[in-house]
């Protein structure tokens, strides 16, 4: 089983039964709710409308499993977490397992030996099971690092900081199953593959070690084809943004990428929760395109299409085209030396690329 090609959006009506404080800290049994826009794609009752949902965090083992052997996968999954931060079990499942028992045995083991934290998710109202999401654990921060032979006080702090501030998981959750979705659909093809996928905060320490100040994207990757490397930057949108908002964000883009040597290859996907939406940020777009200079590529969808016609297929408008169009056939760089068999997703890809899915 692999996950679902439509990362869904979801309206909640009501609000959480269990009110909570931004920043406070619970305890390992606590329950703590949250109010979001969407949930990631993770099964057929995600056409359902739901309302609250609720995370109760997993406990920690209460003794030390002693000795242990990591294999490279169990290093792969670990260095995901660290960079995307929450992944859910059936989004691990695709980038790393075959089936879903193999994936569970292993995940029960990383989180038996403390080096992941699981959220178990119920929605309501119904009770309805969700696939639990995993997150990097102190230990598991510390563990990583040293077998990585780095510092670990940045691996720690990063994983104290999803485990604390955790206010747009599922946004995030959402972002990732759109890296996952396109590892998915290129995982057999000989001639495509996402060989670099880089979280909003891998983006955000990207340029924080720079003197570049671009914008910052709900998540970067290069789409490697037969000719071509595509460059994607990616907004997640959950149709809050007031009009005024979405017109600065474009403007930095186009401020940015404005005459830059090769930007023409950087594309900026805005998918849209709805059709009405997408018409907004189309017409907002128009704006900002300039014919005459060499600038980045801004494109729309919508998660409707997404569902129907896979991230790969011709769903995609802008570009000056009157027809919508593949990821594949957008503008890029020339074809590097970068191999499509080491990228994202494809069978054992971590074996060739011990840097992640970040690394060179």
């Amino acid at each position: 089983m692999i996950a679902a090609h439509n990362p869904s959006r979801h309206r909640f009506t009501g609000r959480s039964r269990i009110p909570s404080r931004r920043g406070t800290n619970t305890s390992a049994n606590s329950r703590s709710a949250i109010s979001s826009p969407g949930l990631s794609s993770q099964s057929a009752s995600s056409v359902t409308i739901f309302r609250t949902l609720e995370l109760r965090l997993g406990d920690e083992p209460r003794f030390s499993p002693g000795d242990y052997s990591p294999t490279p996968r169990d290093v792969a999954i670990l260095m995901a977490l660290d960079s995307y931060r929450y992944l859910d079990r059936s989004q691990i499942q695709t980038l790393f397992f075959a089936g879903p028992r193999s994936s569970q045995y292993r995940l029960r083991w990383l989180v038996h030996h403390g080096l992941l934290r699981t959220w178990r998710v119920v929605v309501r109202p119904g009770r309805v099971c969700r696939a639990s999401i995993f997150l990097l654990s102190r230990r598991g921060a510390a563990a990583l690092a040293e077998w990585l032979d780095v510092e670990p006080a940045p691996f720690v702090r990063r994983a104290e900081h999803a485990l604390e501030r955790r206010f747009h998981l599922v946004h995030q959750l959402e972002a990732n199953q759109f890296f996952i979705d396109l590892a998915a659909a290129t995982r057999h093809a000989s001639d495509c593959g996402l060989y670099h996928w880089v979280g909003e905060h891998g983006v955000e320490n990207a340029y924080a070690e720079g003197d570049d100040r671009a914008p910052i994207p709900d998540g970067w990757g290069r789409l490697l084809t037969a000719d071509r490397e595509v460059l994607i930057h990616l907004e997640w949108d959950r149709g809050t943004e007031q009009p005024r908002r979405l017109r600065a964000k474009l403007a930095a883009y186009a401020s940015y990428f404005n005459d830059r040597p090769g930007a023409g290859a950087n594309q900026i996907l805005f998918v849209a929760p709805t059709q009405q939406r997408e018409r907004q940020i189309l017409g907002l777009v128009r704006d900002h395109a300039d014919s005459d200079r060499e600038s980045c590529g801004f494109w729309t969808t919508t998660t409707a299409f997404i569902s129907a016609a896979g991230v790969i297929g011709e769903v995609w408008a802008g570009g000056g085209s009157s027809r919508r169009v593949r990821l594949q056939d957008m503008a890029g760089l020339p074809r590097s030396d970068r191999q499509i068999d080491a990228c994202v997703g494809k069978p054992d890809w971590w074996l060739r690329r011990p840097g992640g899915g970040g690394g060179s």
